[in-house]
């Protein structure tokens, strides 16, 4: 070889080891999320404020009522011959002395016209109320009083993305009965009330104040990165992976039983067991892993109904909180606009089933947390389906605030 041809080959060299090096480079894979699994305990907690509350996402804003239809005015009567002092205008027949028409074209009961003085026309009518029609608000229609003769349907916490209306009314209190001794409240639903909001929530409480509750179930919680001084343990049914389409005693849902883990996901017995501990109040926050298996919102509410005529057969007046459930944006993509469509169908189920012994309450949990940060490897969620301590707190004061506004516990 040639001196003058060495340059060449070293530097031919150099750029092959380079190509080599860059072929070998690791990838990451990147895992799937769990279906319904608890988030580990002992994370690191995070820091900053809890995220504002959105409020519920706005579909189309809601019409504006538009205060109740305008009065026709009443049709024109004929009245007497305008000697008889008939009136020829609308408002009524003033001959003898009558009533005026409400609804005529004054303010005071119709324009006198052609016949009769005011002293004549008898007692004059204000022309019927204004109808007050409803309220434009963000997220859909504000409606006054709800069914108050039969507890009523409160919604907290603003009106869903997907639609449901905020009502406000309804009955205080423990649902049309006295009530003596403690209040015995279940945390009902899967991983997510398996987590850090029912213990935030009991801390929540007893730091205001409210003492005179227990919690009930056969899980304990016990998670550590909850909110400082919340309770070490607390007693749920939060049952991670578990779906309530699985728990109707006839259930359609397919498969079934569930084989997607060993522990199953749900059952008819569970829920008579469950029934069995006879609480007095109930936190619902169930269909997270119903929404993920592609279950219809008709399918989950038909198993709300069955959870509730359980739980009624055992304590008649039994008060149930029922939630719309939070956000779930899991890497698959597949969820919030089922979430979305199963929180807005979840207050007119709620008024179907509502009676004044064991009233319902609609808690719009969901507009705790953003649902369009609430993504996987965020500051809220490692999944985008369970919440860290953040979302948890915001998710126990949501549930605070509908317990203290109807004077319980």
């Amino acid at each position: 070889m040639k001196f003058h041809q060495i340059p060449n080959l070293l530097a031919a060299i150099a750029i092959a080891a380079l190509v080599a090096a860059c072929g070998n480079e690791p990838t990451n894979g990147g895992g799937g999320s769990a279906a319904g699994g608890v988030t580990a305990s002992g994370g690191a907690t995070v820091s900053g404020g809890a995220p504002a509350a959105t409020g519920g996402r706005t579909s189309n804003g809601g019409s504006v009522a538009s205060g109740g239809a305008p009065g026709s005015g009443g049709a024109t009567v004929s009245g007497g011959t305008p000697s008889s002092g008939g009136a020829t205008a609308s408002g009524g027949a003033a001959s003898s002395g009558g009533t005026q028409v409400m609804g005529g074209s004054s303010a005071k009961g119709g324009v006198n016209a052609l016949g009769g003085t005011n002293s004549s026309g008898g007692t004059e009518v204000s022309g019927g109320a204004t109808g007050t029609g409803g309220k434009s608000s963000t997220g859909g229609a504000t409606s006054t009083g709800g069914k108050s003769g039969a507890g009523g349907i409160n919604v907290t916490g603003g009106a869903s993305a997907g639609g449901g209306a905020m009502v406000t009314g309804g009955v205080t209190g423990a649902g049309g009965s006295s009530h003596a001794g403690q209040w015995k409240i279940m945390a009902l639903g899967d991983s997510i009330t398996g987590y850090c909001y029912p213990q935030d929530l009991s801390l929540e409480l007893t730091t205001n104040g409210h003492t005179n509750f227990t919690f009930i179930g056969t899980q304990t919680n016990n998670h550590g990165d909850c909110t400082k001084g919340a309770p070490a343990t607390l007693k749920t049914e939060g049952h991670g992976g578990y779906g309530v389409t699985y728990l109707p005693q006839n259930s359609a849902r397919k498969p079934f039983p569930c084989t997607k883990q060993s522990q199953g996901c749900g059952s008819y017995a569970e829920l008579l067991t469950w029934a069995a501990e006879k609480p007095d109040i109930v936190l619902m926050h169930y269909g997270t892993n119903d929404v993920w298996d592609g279950q219809k919102a008709s399918d989950i509410t038909s198993a709300y109904t069955a959870v509730l005529v359980e739980f009624r057969k055992q304590n008649p007046n039994v008060i149930f909180f029922v939630a719309q459930i939070i956000p779930m944006n899991p890497s698959s993509s597949c969820c919030e606009t089922g979430v979305e469509s199963l929180n807005a169908a979840i207050p007119a189920w709620a008024t179907s089933e509502n009676t004044a012994a064991s009233p319902i309450y609609v808690v719009n949990v969901w507009s705790a947390i953003n649902p369009t940060t609430y993504l996987p490897n965020s500051t809220f969620t490692a999944d985008g389906v369970h919440p860290n301590p953040t979302p948890s707190q915001a998710m126990a004061d949501k549930w605070y605030a509908a317990l203290i506004a109807q004077g319980l516990p």
